[in-house]
């Protein structure tokens, strides 16, 4: 394996010492009691698909860069959290990766996703034009918010999956939106897939627990539901802290994407005061793959990672998106149990929170404040007005955030 997998951004070698202290790892949803765990933990840990930079790819857009180094690491960070979505809905739960042996053909079609080929729905060329459509140019940093809109974008033109994706913003998840997206007999583009992923489910949701009523039919197509968050202003409330880390303790979580200002990680999994992430800040050269239906071998290990990394929670950005992945409506139910569960007290604080369906209010009058200056004397804020917090913002300048007093 080459030693570049171990090394960071900032040339700083992984510590492994930080595997051999007793403690308990959680990696979405599965637990690890170190040390004497620790070969599970990270063979565990290799077997996730690991995006970093890349170099001497195709030009983007015909004329582009030929390398994301240096701009693109939000982009990578979305890829890892989609590839262990798609993972879970196609590959084998008990399924490890193992270097020269054959993977199966799940393996291969997740790859091929995402490559680094234009033809890719999902590649680093796919991703950085359809970022254009949020207002990024080919070549800036992305945000949280910023990657999961344009995963969801991309998902649209994905013809070989049926996975649906859902952005909720606003802290709210709408179990009607949901719905909505998720029951709808598949389209034709998606009919060749259906039989294996998206099938009848008589789960009614109701926020509450899951409830079997035999009124539906419906089809469930599988849910990855992003969504961004804005923890704080400058840095992260601890209020959060609880519950975020809750989070990737349950099964339906695929990670959080998020780590500083312009300097993104993939979070799969925290102690009890760090965060366990994927680091992408390593240039490696570009991965021509096979075709899909080749038995020709190629070597993977570039896109597995030996050891990760961990960040104090403390020095966490507030900017950040968490992902989940819902394979039936039962498990979207059990989601939302979960969040209802999340209890508010004096030092912790519900991360969002699940609505049956969302208020119907009138925007009365808009408002545009400096953070530095963001409750003025004559214009206070009261029970009726939303700070609504753009979760991209910058963080380096003296953002403007939009007050919505609502009738």
């Amino acid at each position: 394996m080459d030693s570049l997998a171990s090394v960071t951004y900032e040339n700083v070698v992984v510590n492994e010492d930080y595997w051999k202290e007793e403690e308990n790892i959680w990696v979405l949803g599965s637990r690890f009691h170190l040390p004497h765990e620790r070969a599970l933990f990270l063979e565990h840990i290799k077997s996730f698909l690991w995006f970093t930079y890349r170099k001497g790819y195709t030009p983007i857009g015909g004329t582009g860069p030929t390398s994301d180094s240096g701009w693109g690491c939000m982009l990578r960070c979305g890829q890892m959290l989609l590839a262990r979505a798609l993972a879970e809905l196609t590959m084998d739960k008990d399924w490890k990766w193992t270097e020269d042996k054959p993977q199966p053909p799940p393996y291969k079609r997740i790859l091929h996703q995402l490559s680094d080929e234009r033809s890719s729905c999902y590649s680093i060329h796919q991703i950085a034009q359809m970022g254009v459509e949020e207002g990024k140019e080919v070549g800036q940093w992305f945000g949280p918010n910023t990657i999961s809109q344009v995963l969801r974008r991309l998902s649209q033109f994905d013809q070989e999956n049926v996975l649906a994706i859902h952005v909720a913003m606003d802290n709210t998840v709408c179990i009607e939106d949901i719905e909505r997206l998720c029951s709808t007999t598949p389209t034709t583009q998606y009919e060749g897939a259906c039989s294996s992923t998206c099938k009848p489910d008589r789960t009614k949701c109701n926020g509450d627990s899951p409830n079997v009523s035999p009124t539906s039919d419906d089809f469930w197509r599988p849910l990855l539901l992003l969504i961004p968050l804005r923890l704080g202003l400058s840095e992260i409330n601890p209020v959060y802290f609880t519950h975020l880390k809750e989070c990737l303790h349950w099964k339906e979580s695929v990670g959080v994407i998020g780590g500083k200002p312009n300097h993104a990680y993939y979070f799969l999994g925290c102690s009890e005061d760090s965060m366990i992430f994927l680091d992408p800040h390593t240039t490696q050269p570009y991965v021509k793959l096979p075709d899909i239906t080749s038995n020709e071998r190629y070597d993977d290990t570039t896109f597995h990672c030996d050891t990760p990394g961990r960040m104090l929670l403390t020095n966490l950005d507030p900017s950040l998106a968490l992902g989940f992945i819902c394979t039936t409506r039962g498990s979207f139910c059990d989601l939302c149990h979960k969040v209802k569960q999340m209890v508010k007290t004096p030092t912790s604080f519900p991360l969002f929170e699940v609505v049956d369906r969302m208020p119907q209010c009138q925007v009365v009058e808009s408002r545009v404040l400096a953070v530095k200056s963001h409750r003025r004397k004559d214009q206070p804020i009261d029970d009726n007005t939303c700070l609504t917090l753009d979760s991209d913002d910058s963080l380096e300048s003296e953002d403007e955030f939009e007050i919505l007093d609502f009738q």
